[in-house]
């Protein structure tokens, strides 16, 4: 009864806090997660904790999400668990009693030994992540990156790729080169919402999308003097 009413308690001050975000009664965010206000959604039964969630960014059901930043506009699948703190290879033990008192599973053997655990993963803008995908600690996903479902990310994954394999692999880019500059030089996933529904109708045409939103912009900026 006493976590049921704390859980209420948290749930309340979250929502309070973000009442734009769309957030499941049964989704646990932690008090030092941050949300942008804007088109934000947490779905049943996942978990964040220290995390911070960029604008229109959803998360799936039934994730696990620690110490992680997730830019703007990715779309994470259900049960997907990243941020998985680590253990140490050249100590006379792997397990957490012998290094640190703050594991909710290991008995604490006394002695705290310097060893960084919980390295923060950073999602860039736009990321797809599958169903049931593990991401490590430490881990940098680039903007626009997509994450096949079942993969285990190891190592940090280029703008644009798309992984997928335990360990995860580059299968191949989305866009060429050029192009892909050229999206990630127009950071369109910063611009206001007005300029995007605009610029909605040629989402299935990348370069025609990107034509728009430069001209867009050439429009807004000052037109400077001789």
């Amino acid at each position: 009864m006493i976590g049921l009413f704390k859980k209420i308690v948290r749930w309340c001050i979250v929502k309070s806090k973000y009442s734009k975000a769309d957030i499941s009664f049964s989704a646990t965010v932690s008090l030092n997660s941050i949300l942008a206000d804007q088109g934000v959604s947490i779905l049943a039964n996942s978990k964040l904790g220290n995390c911070k969630v960029g604008r229109f960014s959803y998360v799936g059901s039934k994730c696990d999400i620690q110490n992680t930043d997730i830019g703007a506009f990715c779309s994470i699948g259900s049960e997907v668990i990243c941020g998985l703190g680590k253990h140490p290879l050249n100590y006379i033990s792997t397990y957490p009693g012998f290094y640190t008192d703050n594991s909710s599973g290991a008995r604490w053997f006394g002695n705290l030994h310097a060893f960084e655990e919980h390295k923060r993963v950073v999602i860039g803008a736009d990321v797809w992540i599958g169903t049931r995908a593990i991401i490590l600690g430490g881990v940098k996903i680039g903007n626009g990156a997509v994450i096949a479902a079942g993969a285990i990310v190891t190592k940090d994954v280029p703008d644009f790729a798309i992984v997928g394999g335990a360990p995860a692999k580059i299968i191949r880019f989305r866009f060429e080169k050029e192009l892909a500059n050229r999206i990630l030089h127009s950071n369109w996933w910063n611009l206001e919402t007005s300029v995007l529904k605009d610029a909605s109708k040629f989402a299935a045409e990348p370069e025609v999308f990107i034509d728009y939103i430069e001209k867009s912009e050439m429009k807004k900026s000052p037109v400077g003097n001789d």
